[in-house]
């Protein structure tokens, strides 16, 4: 098995083609709607993408919802892309330079066809702006095959048969798309790859953060089998698992395959589609009745030496059969029934699939499925699926992630017809002074991230991934420094000038600030200053470990209360050295009742201390 990665992250910044600067979820609010129809035209030489061709199939409707403050006639397609945004192109140059990959000397856009609604134009634009490279993984280099720069797709916020409806908010956010050699061959190498590269960007500040902004899509194949493109893994931690279901899934391919030709002996794989309605008049499937009683039409396709293999497993909870639906349901209908089946479930009674495999002339060796539709769109269906019966193995195809690691069918994989040049936009011209400042910026971020191991030495891995996570959008005009930057590490930094502990204040930067947030403490108030005197209270003996999470607590409810303020509000304030004595003497306490009395007062290695010298 071999893999390759697609890696497409968000740039942080304006939009790749005009000033908009996206807000998502904007364009729910906003009263600016329109709908398109999009059409498939060929390429510059005559030719149709397979991918277009299918979508063009299902001829739907868009709707789309555009917000002004986040969109324009730029996304709408009613003006001329401005531009391309000189500092996504700045960020791209210099993600090349780190990861070693030679920048082209002309940028072309190009555009990308694409009729599934989620660009108003029925394309995308992307650019190749470097090629070559590596990254290193574990102790083995992964090639780097290309640097490209593109628009984000619309966001898709209803899809049915006939229609989908469309958010332009994130149309035109500038992407980096970065694709590896297909040298991976593991799921857990894959995983890897993805985590260093991903790693990588979020290292430079000049990527979104959050949810939706990364994506991995997977370029898998086994022997004997096909390249297959698996898009929108969203998860990191499930790239492992999707690659290795991938391969078992392709594997089973070929073992069907194989099995059906030794079957067949040279026979074909018939495009005969019969209408059998007519066995299922007085059916007591209540599927197949309201289906035929709403207008739709029975329709069967022989599958000749396939019984057995219907239903075959391919991958956990999806059978042979669910391949052969999910290639029914790109061409409009709902799915299909197959005889490998049991058809009880569906009503159907044993009659009825006696006299469909009598009136499709089949021995106890074939199989056959059924759709049920419009004579036309039925028609296209079974099409479709004897198309992909008669591959006999496994097609180059797109498919689409699922959570549990599974994917299914998408469309084929889009050849070269779908690429034609943009022809609003001229060719970028990479000159000497470009690639110098993405030189200096490559290198800003390289000494960035040597000052940060420094600062970190000795603080736990977990703990310092998290001071070290860049939040925000930090402007590409601005220079990056880095403490600017990251606010928790410039409190930490500061705060072990002052002597504090390293492991307690990365505890109380990470672990304690998220706790409070999460409970709904607004701690928009704990600016840098506010956090480094607290940590130096505690450093000074105003309050215990234990209270810290209650003083900074009270320390939100207003600008001007100061550590030693929380503390008292808290009823938090440190009861140490010789009132602590004294305390101990008077109480009369073990240790254990002690603490349980005075936990946010009395420092437990101090009240600890004192009974042992009292023994």
């Amino acid at each position: 098995m071999i893999c390759g990665l697609e890696i497409h992250q968000r740039l942080s910044g304006r939009k790749l083609f005009c000033s908009c600067a996206p807000e998502e979820g904007d364009a729910q609010k906003s009263k600016a709607e329109f709908s398109r129809r999009l059409h498939l035209v060929a390429s510059e030489l005559g030719e149709l993408d397979a991918t277009a061709k299918l979508e063009a199939r299902r001829n739907r409707s868009f709707h789309y919802a555009a917000s002004p403050s986040s969109s324009c006639l730029v996304e709408c397609d009613e003006e001329p892309p401005h531009q391309a945004n000189p500092e996504a192109l700045l960020a791209t140059l210099a993600i090349c330079e780190l990861l070693s990959s030679r920048p082209m000397d002309e940028i072309h856009v190009m555009r990308k066809n694409v009729i599934d609604g989620s660009n108003t134009s029925g394309f995308q634009r992307t650019a190749l702006v470097g090629l070559g490279g590596k990254i290193k993984v574990g102790e083995k280099e992964v090639g780097i095959q290309s640097v490209c720069l593109e628009e984000e797709s619309a966001g898709l916020v209803e899809g049915q048969e006939s229609k989908a409806a469309y958010d332009l908010t994130r149309l035109g956010i500038p992407l980096i798309e970065i694709a590896t050699a297909p040298v991976l061959g593991s799921g857990e190498e894959a995983q890897q790859a993805a985590e260093a590269i991903g790693g990588l960007l979020r290292k430079t500040g000049l990527v979104s953060r959050g949810i939706g902004t990364i994506r991995q899509d997977l370029n898998i194949s086994v022997g004997g089998g096909a390249r297959v493109e698996i898009k929108g893994v969203q998860e990191l931690g499930m790239i492992a698992a999707t690659v290795e279901t991938e391969a078992r899934r392709q594997q089973a391919l070929v073992q069907i395959s194989s099995e059906a030709k030794q079957r067949l002996s040279g026979r074909e794989i018939p495009q005969a589609f019969y209408d059998v309605t007519s066995i299922f008049s007085e059916t007591r499937a209540a599927m197949v009745a309201k289906s035929i009683k709403a207008g739709s039409r029975a329709f069967a396709l022989p599958l000749p030496g396939f019984a057995g293999l219907v239903g075959r497993e391919v991958s956990p909870n999806r059978r042979f059969g669910s391949e052969l639906a999910d290639y029914a349901r790109a061409c409009g209908v709902r799915g299909l029934i197959h005889s490998d089946e049991d058809m009880a479930k569906y009503g159907i009674s044993e009659d009825e699939v006696s006299e469909t495999r009598l009136a499709l002339s089949l021995s106890e060796h074939d199989a056959f499925a059924i759709v049920l539709a419009d004579e036309k769109k039925a028609k296209e269906a079974l099409s479709a699926v004897a198309e992909r019966v008669a591959v006999f193995g496994v097609p180059e195809e797109t498919r689409k992630a699922s959570p549990d690691g599974t994917s299914s069918y998408m469309r084929p994989l889009p050849g070269k017809a779908r690429m034609y040049p943009e022809t609003d936009l001229e060719p970028i011209e990479v000159t000497g002074s470009m690639i110098e400042r993405a030189r200096e910026k490559a290198g800003e971020i390289t000494r960035m991230e040597s000052d940060k191991e420094k600062i970190l030495t000795g603080v736990n891995p977990e703990l310092a991934a998290q001071l070290t996570a860049i939040r925000g959008l930090i402007s590409h005009n601005s220079a990056h420094r880095l403490l600017a930057q990251t606010p928790e590490l410039s409190v930490f930094a500061s705060a072990l000038n002052d002597g504090v502990d390293a492991k307690f204040a990365a505890a109380v930067l990470t672990n304690t600030l998220q706790a409070l947030r999460r409970e709904g403490t607004n701690t928009r108030l704990l600016d840098e200053p506010r956090l480094l005197s607290a940590l130096r209270a505690w450093k000074e003996g105003v309050f215990t470990k234990a209270a810290v999470p209650e003083v900074l607590r009270k320390m939100c409810e207003g600008a001007a209360v100061s550590p030693e303020e929380a503390a008292a509000k808290a009823g938090a304030e440190r009861i140490s050295g010789a009132l602590l004595s004294k305390l101990i003497a008077e109480e009369r306490l073990e240790l254990p009742a002690l603490m349980a009395k005075y936990r946010l007062r009395v420092d437990a290695a101090e009240a600890q201390e004192i009974y042992k010298g009292m023994k």
